[in-house]
């Protein structure tokens, strides 16, 4: 099983600037993306918005992880 990532900080537009890893180690976004790449995080991809890496989770199978499964109120 991956590590559990969260995000910690948020920039003005709502980017993680900070990944909490493991619920122990906090990391910068170029620290996480760099971990990613190196095949440190298993489960996870890095992904570029705005010209700036980030974080997500890779695709799976369970229906309540996926955003078409969401119910809207």
């Amino acid at each position: 099983m991956g590590k559990k990532i969260t995000g910690r900080a948020e920039n003005e537009t709502g980017g993680n600037t900070r990944y909490e890893i493991d619920n122990n180690k906090t990391v910068s976004r170029p620290e996480a993306v760099k971990m990613v790449k190196q095949g440190k995080l298993p489960g996870y991809h890095a992904v570029k918005v705005d010209g700036k890496e980030y974080l997500r989770a890779n695709p799976d199978n369970r229906k309540g992880n996926n955003i078409d499964e969401q119910k809207l109120l």
